[in-house]
């Protein structure tokens, strides 16, 4: 097992560029390593809200271009570029096709800027078993995961071509990069795709993992999609890994972590930054280690030809269907919580409900990906909001069924660790007893809620089919309001003007 002998950690992060070009091989005997994660479609530059102003920054350009540059420092055999996953959903990019799959333009982009690696994350998941088997088979990078195996339990990866690890040569070292995926995905996707595959513990796929890779390479890297805190976890427990590449949390780790002989990086979200470790090991063993967090900022660097061309040509094809001025919102909606009720989750439990003329509107705030500024509002802002590809759906639920939610959502909002689901022409007050929530009363449409009554549901596709994770009680009499969320979003916003709803419809009573 490689040990690390000693170091030095050098930090970097706000508007510096890389140092200046020197001439290649100069720094040989260093190994390089640039990576994403969570990058979620975006392929062109957008808001930083840690610099002041909150300029836009990042994009494959320039991501390509600072990936070029490291090249010509380093030299190209020197530099390894990894990506910590969810490729998938956040822009419209979304809705075209390429290679026979849809958001394959992502590879497109990562093909250009010098990718050598990708982990499945769970929002590859977003458009079922289906769409990420061709995205995998529309890759030309190495796809990873180890602990995604088929259901049949005979240990073949759970979907074709997926690769466990795979081992590149940079600096004179063997490098083993093996890939995992976060064990919650069960909870996190549809059951299209995980009826599908086995989701293995990440700690046990390790363990097999640097058992396979340690007498083969020189380093041995994960490149995860499971969460800072689940990286730490997983270096607690597991020997043998000496850097953990991340994603899936969106960490802008300015700094990296060290637990016991594991460094950890993670690069923020959407290509705003790119992280840069870079490392000399001498005899087996890292003797240092720095470590870089860069804000892209445009013109920074030189961009490649080729990935400023693609870039322009499919922000020119979106703007030209999704530019469109169609409502406008008088006060942004900047708050958004999984934790809490927000005047964004309750204008979309509005939405649904109004687009299937139920009783109740339901919505899981982690639906709700990005907030809406003060002004203009086109299509491409509704889409970052709901850019998942889900349904309205509607159902039946007693009155029985409700206050069981209701109970659910008190306990949310008073303890954490579960999402408080957005609500629509249903109010619950609450309160605390003996330390434990205690329903004060609810009323749907204003009036009393009656056990044994049914009601009619609104909500997404996504919540209605983990209905055990979201809801606690299963959806009677589903079916479709043959209308998608984002297009809800769109015929609600073009009725007036998207305004912050105000009533709370959650209210904790403090006695």
């Amino acid at each position: 097992m490689m040990r690390i002998a000693g170091f030095v950690v050098l930090v970097a992060c706000g508007p510096h560029p890389v140092d200046p070009p020197v001439p290649v091989n100069a720094a040989s005997d260093r190994l390089v390593i640039a990576h994403t994660n969570d990058l979620h479609a975006h392929f062109a530059p957008n808001a930083a809200p840690w610099i002041a102003g909150e300029p836009e920054v990042g994009g494959f350009a320039e991501i390509a271009g600072h990936v070029e540059q490291l090249h010509r420092r380093w030299g190209g055999d020197n530099v390894l570029v990894l990506d910590g996953g969810d490729i998938m959903t956040g822009t419209p990019l979304m809705e075209f096709e390429v290679r026979g799959v849809r958001g394959g333009a992502m590879l497109d982009f990562m093909e250009e800027a010098g990718m050598d690696a990708w982990v499945l994350g769970n929002h590859e998941f977003d458009i079922g078993y289906d769409h990420v088997s061709a995205l995998v088979t529309a890759s030309r990078i190495p796809v990873l995961s180890a602990n995604l195996d088929a259901v049949d339990g005979s240990g073949v990866p759970g979907i074709a071509g997926v690769q466990d690890h795979s081992i590149f040569e940079r600096a004179g070292l063997r490098i083993g990069v093996f890939g995992l995926t976060t064990d919650s995905l069960a909870r996190l996707t549809g059951t299209d795709a995980t009826n599908l595959m086995q989701v293995r513990s990440v700690e046990e796929v390790a363990k097999e993992q640097v058992a396979i890779l340690e007498p083969q390479v020189d380093l041995v890297v994960a490149l995860t999609h499971m969460g800072l805190s689940v990286d730490q976890r997983v270096a607690e427990a597991v020997d043998g890994i000496d850097l953990i590449v991340g994603g899936h949390s969106h960490t802008s780790l300015t700094e990296p972590v060290r637990v016991n002989d594991t460094w950890i990086v993670q690069a923020g979200s959407y290509g705003r930054q790119l992280g840069v470790a870079d490392m000399r090991v001498v005899d087996g063993q890292i003797v240092d280690f720095k470590a870089q967090l860069i804000d892209l900022i445009p013109g920074t660097v030189e961009p490649p030809e080729a990935s400023a061309t693609l870039m322009k040509t499919w922000s020119e094809r979106l703007d030209a269907l999704f530019a469109e001025s169609i409502s406008v919102v008088p006060q942004a909606f900047s708050e958004r919580s999984k934790q809490a009720e927000t005047s964004l989750g309750r204008w979309a439990a509005d939405m649904v409900r109004g687009a299937a003329a139920c009783d109740i509107g339901i919505y899981n705030p982690g639906g709700i990906r990005s907030g809406l500024a003060e002004g203009p509002v086109n299509r491409e802002d509704l889409y970052r909001v709901f850019p998942f590809a889900n349904d309205v759906v509607q159902f039946e639920a007693s009155g029985d069924d409700l206050l069981g939610l209701a109970i659910k959502n008190a306990g949310a909002d008073l303890n954490g660790g579960h999402p408080v689901m957005q609500l629509s022409g249903m109010v619950v007050e609450w309160t605390v007893v003996s330390g434990a929530p205690s329903i004060v009363s609810v009323t749907v449409g204003g009036q009393p809620l009656e056990p044994q009554q049914v009601y009619t549901v609104a909500t997404n596709s996504y919540v209605a089919d983990r209905w055990r994770y979201n809801l606690g009680f299963e959806p009677a009499q589903l079916k479709t309001a043959g209308i998608t969320v984002f297009e809800a979003a769109v015929d609600r916003a073009k009725a007036g003007p998207i305004k912050a709803p105000s009533d709370r419809r959650m209210k904790r009573i403090d006695r």
